[in-house]
């Protein structure tokens, strides 16, 4: 078996490192495939360089926590996916999948339900499969806050919700507002915001829906900080387009 122990992370950390010393649990949606892109498989193992975007993933999770575990939620071709996690990482890399067998018929909402059905953390990033993470965006989090992160707009990156402010807070998000946009990624914080979140999720009427719409649905919404990534820029490959762009560089 193939194994890549640039993954596995010490029990204790560093000072100098900058990592974190919660345990945190990544829900990464990756149940469907990428804008005209299913002759390239599920989204996971889409190459990046060297890499798959989830190697990149987890890599940039890797360098930010100390204690950590990933559950993956795919759909499409997920004996692919299972084969690729299973030939790949070494026993000890804490990443299980969670199938969505009617993505087809649904939306990220009703994955990430079953998804969050697989942790009992109080500690959960969610975030978009397609997302290429970045070690400096997630050792910024601030984990005592449940948040959300943006940036300023930029034509390339993809991400087409916007943020609408309340203060330092979350009021809103919208298709229609452009300057700051929302990098689908998620932080929840404590028993009572995950249990919130998880009860607005699990609601039938947003099985079909997008993350941000749940997210304007619920209640717990205004009770997010907002955390702008003014690093290195997020992007999203779920599109051909992205991916030929940030292949060609």
């Amino acid at each position: 078996m193939k194994q890549k122990s640039r993954f596995i992370t010490s029990a204790t950390g560093s000072p100098t490192t900058g990592k974190r010393d919660e345990k945190v649990t990544f829900i990464l949606l990756a149940e469907n495939y990428g804008y005209r892109m299913k002759s390239y498989g599920p989204l996971p193992l889409i190459n990046i360089g060297e890499k798959t975007l989830l190697e990149h993933q987890i890599d940039a999770i890797a360098s930010a926590f100390i204690d950590f575990e990933i559950v993956l939620c795919s759909g499409f071709e997920t004996h692919k996916v299972y084969h690729y996690i299973q030939s790949t990482f070494p026993p000890s890399m804490p990443i299980r999948i969670v199938e969505n067998q009617v993505y087809y018929h649904s939306n990220c909402c009703e994955g990430l339900r079953l998804c969050m059905n697989n942790t009992r953390n109080s500690h959960i990033v969610v975030c978009g499969g397609g997302v290429l993470l970045t070690a400096s965006c997630l050792k910024a989090l601030n984990t005592k806050k449940s948040s959300i992160l943006c940036q300023e707009a930029e034509k390339d990156t993809m991400f087409d919700v916007g943020i609408i402010e309340d203060g330092d807070r979350l009021e809103n998000m919208s298709l229609a507002v452009k300057e700051k946009i929302w990098t689908e990624l998620l932080y929840l914080n404590g028993d009572s915001m995950v249990r919130s979140f998880y009860n607005t999720i699990s609601k039938p009427e947003l099985k079909t829906k997008f993350l941000f719409e749940a997210i304007n649905a619920w209640r717990g919404r205004r009770q997010l900080y907002l955390s702008e990534n003014t690093d290195e820029k997020i992007i999203k490959v779920d599109n051909i387009k992205t991916l030929k762009r940030i292949t060609e560089q």
